[in-house]
Parts: structure tokens; sequence; C-alpha cells
């Protein structure tokens, strides 16, 4: 289970970052796939030249195309012996790994009527394999290197820590997430250790909580030890490029000393609006955008200017190599190098309804019935609003929880309505009001206006609908409601009372300069982000510290982000671009680039 259930493949190529890179990484960069398969097998050539033999492992994340890859390889290695294994042979059947892996994803359909939920798979690679196969591939490497030949073990594992004993050269396949998904709806992969592909639903829970957790682990693990020889950008194959470890590494490290922006990721959903399509001149192609993913950190790629190309990398994969320098080395070790913070714009903006009436869970419920890293605290930050825009935050003063959770079952079960204006607060939306929504806090997004939603560390999307106006899905199907995961999450004591206490509080000032302010607006014990606003005609300063800011602008034309210490490493970011201004970065300063004075929202890791 991820976010992105059904990306529209639309490609938004104008978040390009260009970082001053050496003459000879420009010049040098390969694009396609037949001159990338070229640059391999010459690497497969010059291994065996260097070791008498060689053994080159393709691993990658989910949904890479390993065998095309092996394919293409091998046959433009002519006149060598050339021994192929693909790791789908050294898996245990199918049905062995179904039954280990039943644990992390239950058939409850009473808790969880679609089977969304599961529990994050714990083990490797090697525990779904059979050890007899992996003990005879590994006596097959060493015999084919022994005679002058090429190995080539390709799939999900192949470099994996119990093979990396008879490798020699590791080719790593990555794949945006967004590509991942849209090959998993055209039926282009698999799960690990599935005979055949499942429903695409039932294929990316089983991703979420094993397949993308196994993949994630071991390209970090590789990038960590240098284990990597060749990087393959590999989404498309017009615009797929290879560049060596080192080359990524020089590449990733250059670029975590800019401010930089991701490409973002549209969903169209069945309350979207219009605000962004809009505001950012998308094509009409979409029917309602929903979701715009801009920094959700295990949904979005990145891109990268490389000579006459761009390399599209995912965004986590660039946080995996240059952690220390995008987070800073105390929020590294504190969220175990996971980008701890998710951004993305709701879309109400005209649309035909609210958001459903939802909860997500606190901390300690995320990590003991699913195995998480962390809570689901959410924060709403409005920034533009129609008419009789309102936000639902809490349960309204005197409501009995029990009364409402009857009248949500009987919703579920009969399909009746249920008044949930008599239960549940609803705040007037008004531009630059923060909403701070901690686990357990029953809320919504209502009609008509543009929320810049911030998130915490937990990785997929723990949305348990209590109500949704019984409406149908863009499948045609009714929309899901979790009452029973929402009874157990949902605060009662969080009322009218709190919510102004905690949750949506008056801006404070906080500091000051020539021509600018900065101001608290939202900020709480309850959640460890703090999130901030900037106003400025010309110019403002700011530093880093030790720490990460993501920067929206959320009112004004552009606005240049850039180092005061090394000023060309800069991104200029247009009304509602967000942009990552790495901890590496310092002291930085934001420059008005239009005619009128200028907003940008802060968030930063308290």
């Amino acid at each position: 289970m991820s976010f992105m259930f059904n990306p529209h493949p639309y490609d938004d190529y104008t978040p390009v970052n260009r970082p001053k890179l050496p003459e000879e990484i420009m010049e040098g960069a390969v694009f396609g796939v037949k001159k990338v398969m070229k640059t391999l097998s010459q690497a497969l050539l010059q291994c065996k030249l260097e070791n008498g033999g060689c053994v080159a492992a393709l691993e990658g994340y989910p949904s890479a195309n390993f065998e095309q890859f092996a394919n293409g390889i091998a046959g433009l290695l002519k006149g060598e012996k050339i021994c192929m294994v693909s790791t789908r042979e050294l898996c245990l059947p199918a049905k062995e790994v179904e039954d280990r892996l039943s644990s992390c994803l239950p058939q409850d359909r009473e808790k969880d009527p679609v089977l969304l939920y599961g529990r994050l798979y714990e083990g490797k690679y090697i525990d779904l394999m059979d050890e007899k196969k992996l003990a005879e591939v590994k006596k097959l490497c060493r015999q084919n290197r022994e005679e002058g030949g090429v190995t080539i073990l390709y799939g999900m594992g192949a470099a994996s820590e119990e093979l990396q004993e008879v490798i020699d050269l590791v080719v790593y396949l990555d794949v945006t997430p967004k590509e991942v998904m849209l090959r998993a709806h055209a039926g282009r992969w698999k799960n690990f250790g599935d005979d055949v592909a499942r429903p695409v639903k039932e294929l990316q829970r089983r991703a979420y909580y094993v397949d993308f957790e196994l993949a994630t682990a071991l390209r970090g693990d590789l990038l960590s030890q240098g284990k990597i020889d060749w990087y393959v950008a590999s989404d498309k194959d017009e615009s797929m490029n290879v560049v060596s470890g080192n080359e990524l590494t020089l590449i990733t490290a250059k670029l975590a000393s800019y401010p930089f922006r991701c490409k973002p990721v549209y969903l169209e959903g069945i309350w979207g609006g219009y605000y962004v399509q809009h505001a950012r001149k998308l094509p009409n192609q979409f029917k309602n955008i929903a979701w715009v993913f801009d920094l959700i950190p295990m949904e979005v790629s990145i891109l990268i200017q490389l000579g006459e190309g761009l390399m599209e990398m995912p965004f986590f994969t660039f946080v995996q190599c240059q952690g220390g320098g995008i987070l800073g080395p105390e929020i590294k070790e504190r969220f175990g190098g996971y980008f701890p913070i998710r951004f993305n714009y709701d879309d109400t903006f005209h649309s035909n309804g609210n958001m459903s009436i939802q909860v997500h869970p606190p901390r300690e419920y995320c990590m003991e019935t699913f195995n998480e890293l962390g809570t689901q605290d959410e924060g709403y930050y409005v920034v533009a609003t129609g008419h009789d825009a309102k936000t639902y935050c809490g349960l309204k003063e005197g409501i009995s929880k029990d009364e409402f959770f009857e009248q949500v079952r009987k919703s579920e079960r009969d399909h009746t309505e249920v008044d949930y204006q008599n239960y549940v607060n609803a705040v007037e939306s008004k531009p630059g009001r923060q909403f701070l929504i901690p686990g357990g806090t029953i809320h919504a997004s209502g009609r008509n206006q543009l929320i810049l939603e911030i998130g915490s560390l937990t990785m997929g999307s723990y949305t348990f609908k209590l109500y949704d106006y019984l409406r149908e899905d863009l499948d045609g199907r009714p929309r899901p409601i979790h009452s029973y995961y929402g009874e157990q999450v949902l605060k009662e004591e969080r009322t009218e009372q709190f919510v102004y206490e905690h949750l949506v509080k008056e801006p404070v000032l906080l500091r000051q300069g020539e021509g600018y302010q900065e101001y608290i607006v939202g900020e709480d014990e309850l959640v460890y982000y703090s999130t901030r606003r900037i106003c400025f005609d010309k110019r403002a300063e700011d530093c880093t510290g030790d720490r990460f800011h993501v920067l929206a602008l959320v009112d004004g034309e552009g606005v240049v982000v850039r180092s005061k210490s090394e000023p060309d490493c800069s991104y200029t970011m247009n009304y509602l671009d967000m942009v990552v201004v790495p901890a590496k970065v310092g002291a930085y300063e934001l420059v008005n680039m239009g005619s009128q004075p200028v907003v940008v929202y802060k968030v930063l890791v308290k």
C-alpha cells in the first residue's frame, strides 16, 4: 500500500535541478537504452579482463526490466561464454513464499474491508529463497568465472548479502515510484516470488509491505557501502542513462549543496478540484486533480540536468546517497535516514464536495499494529479559498463517541447518511490559517479550498475514512470505510476547545530583519515539526543550522532561494513550488523576483 494507487501518466518536467558538475560528466553523459547496454557490456568485458572471468549482478527496484537488460547485454558479448540466472529461479515455491508472508498481509475483511493494510516485513531476500538452489548458483558462478566465462545474475536480490561473495560487478536498475505503478497497471511485473501477476491493488499492498521494504533496504546498503559499480536511471528506454557509482556519488553530493525541487506527481480523485491545474497551466487532460505530490519522499523523483539530457532518479535514492548533507546528521540519525516530513497539496477548489471525514493513527498504534516507523500526524495550511470554505477539525463539544460510531457503522452497513456536521467541528478557512492534526484527531478538508498538507514519518497512507458521503470512487465502487480502525484511534477529548488551544493558533512573531518578518503559525508539543511564515517585500535571510528547511511560495510570483556563501547554488521557485534547502547549505537568502509582496511557508523539524 502506497499513497500512489493510480498516478496520472502526465510528466511535469518544469522542476529541473542544474548543479554545476565537472565537464567530463556532462560531456560523457550516456542516454538511450542501446547506448546504456553498450556501456554496461563493455564494463563486463573489462571486469572479465581484470579477473579472468566476471560475475555481474543486475540488481534493482521492483518493476525494473531485468530480463530485457540481461538479454540485451548478453547479446552484445559476442563470442563470450555466457551464463544467465534469474533470481526467480532461487525463490521458494510461490505458495511457501505466501505462507511465510501471511502475517504481514492479514485477510480480515471485518477490520479492513478492501484489504489495504498489513505489517511491514522485517526479513531479507534470503528468507524467501531456497538455500539449496542458492548454494548451487554460487557454485555455478565460481566455476564459470574460473573457466573465463561471464555470469549475469539478474532480478531482485541478485546483489543481496548472501550472493555478494561471488559477485564482481553490481549494476543497479532504479525505477521511480510513479513508473513502478504505471507498470503495475500495465501488468508488466510480478511480486517477488510470485509465478503470476496479482490484481493491481493486491500487488501494490504486497509490494508496500514486502517488496518495497526489501528493495529499499538493499539499495540503501549497497549505496552506503559503495558497492554499486554502475547506476542506471531506467524509467524510459529513450531517456534512461547510466553513470558509474563514483559519478553518482559526485552528482548527488553536488546537488545536496543546492536548494532543489522534486518532480511532482498528480493524482485524480473524486473530490478533486481545479486550482493547481489552472495555477500551473497544466493540460486539460485531467478530470480533477485531488492530490499534488510535490514532496512525498517515497513517491516522487528528482530531475538533474546531465549534459543534454535529464537524469531522473527516485527522491529517496538521493536521500540514501546524501542523507547527512540533506537532512543534517542529527536528523538523519534520529529518523533512521528517512526524510521525516511529507508535503502535498489537497485541491478541493470548485470541486464536487469535501474530503472524507477521517482520522489517522498515533505513533504507538502505527508501530504496534502496522510495524511502521512512526506516527501519521498531519497539518493543513490554507493557501487559497473560495466561498464558504471550511476545515473540519475535532469533535463538537458534548458529542458522544459511541453515538457517533453507531451512526458510522450503520452507514457503512446500510449505506445511510450520517449527519456529520452534527458531530464534527468546523472552522472557517482563510488563507494563512494553520491546522495541526496529530494522529487521533478527526478531520477533513472542506470543499472550495487549496490546502498545503504536511505529514510526519509514516510512509504509507493510514487514512481511516469514517464517512464519505456515500460516494463512489472513480472506478465506480463505493469508497471504503474503516470504522474498526477509526474507533480504535479516534481521541474523544479532542473537541472544539482542544482545537483552539492546541491545533489552530494565532501566528506569533519569531524574528524580524530589514524588510521581513518570520511568524510561527503552527507549533505544539503533539507534533515534531514547526510551521512558519516568512513575509517580505524584497528579500529575507535565514540559516538551516543543522537541519533542512522546506519552503513553499504560497503568495507571490517568484523567489530565488540561494546560498549566501555560494550564490550560484540557487533555485528559482514560482507560485506553489516547494523547495528543499539542505542542512548543508547553511546561511541562505530569499530574493523576491516579482513586483508584489511575497509569503513563503517554511517547515522544519523541531
